[in-house]
């Protein structure tokens, strides 16, 4: 769990260097998307903040995101400017931590619009993107939790059926390695021109594209159709309609 080495200034500054952002360490922290916003409002630059612990972590749409001490990656990146609309960036970046994950060596990562991304059907990583705008193109803090280290006790039994970890789907990875090599891949699908080849894995590694799925919204079904393909913009398309907010569920 060498994470914690990030509370040694001279750690914490070579690796700034060798990733190309300021790094904000935090053995405990409310949210660190809350101190990531606050960051871009102060008019920071490219700067990540990361923490061991949040007591109050956020998830979609005002879920909460609860990890034990040192069980989970927990990590904001602050982009300036905004590479991309919010909803399309926090798709993408499900992108860069299927990447990061394959790097470590876990192959079997998979893409749940719009947000999530499993291994074995269960959750194990999820993003939370904001962006504003100002005159010099705006800022995007995207938050994004991976569970590395739980076992299967330290889900309620609630989650059992729906979350998973790093640890359980059988890779040992390393909460620094992880971080590391995930940075390089955000930065790498924030490039413009690399937008496309990510949508393409995006759809290879997608749980919902071909098959019958159910829109949800505010806890009720909306919309029943094939989900189609996911659009240049992040939405997904289902039938003949386009959605852009709310959970999807496949049926067949």
């Amino acid at each position: 769990m060498r994470l914690a080495l990030l509370a040694i200034p001279a750690v914490r500054s070579a690796l700034s260097l060798e990733i190309g952002r300021e790094i904000e360490y935090h053995p405990e922290i409310a949210s660190t998307q809350d101190r990531a916003r606050a960051l871009a409002a102060a008019g920071f630059g490219p700067s990540v903040v990361v923490a061991d612990l949040q007591t109050a972590g956020q998830g979609t749409r005002g879920r909460s995101w609860q990890s034990p001490a040192g069980a989970s990656l927990l990590a904001s990146w602050l982009f300036r400017p905004a590479p991309a609309e919010p909803g399309l960036f926090a798709l993408l970046a499900g992108v860069a931590v299927a990447r990061a994950l394959e790097h470590l060596g876990m192959r079997d990562a998979s893409l749940k619009w719009p947000n999530d991304v499993e291994t074995g059907q269960k959750k194990v990583a999820g993003a939370l993107a904001h962006a504003t705008t100002d005159a010099e193109g705006g800022s995007l803090v995207l938050g994004i939790g991976v569970n590395v280290h739980q076992r299967l006790d330290d889900f309620s039994a609630e989650l059992r059926a729906s979350a998973t970890s790093v640890a359980l789907a059988g890779p040992s990875v390393d909460r620094l390695a992880l971080f590391v090599d995930l940075t390089r891949e955000l930065d790498r699908v924030a490039v413009p021109g690399e937008r496309s080849a990510a949508l393409a894995e995006w759809r290879t590694r997608s749980t919902v594209l071909g098959r019958e799925v159910e829109v949800i919204r505010e806890g009720r079904p909306v919309l029943r159709g094939v989900a189609r393909d996911i659009a240049d913009d992040g939405a997904l398309l289902v039938g003949s309609e386009r959605v852009v907010v709310g959970d999807v569920r496949a049926l067949k």
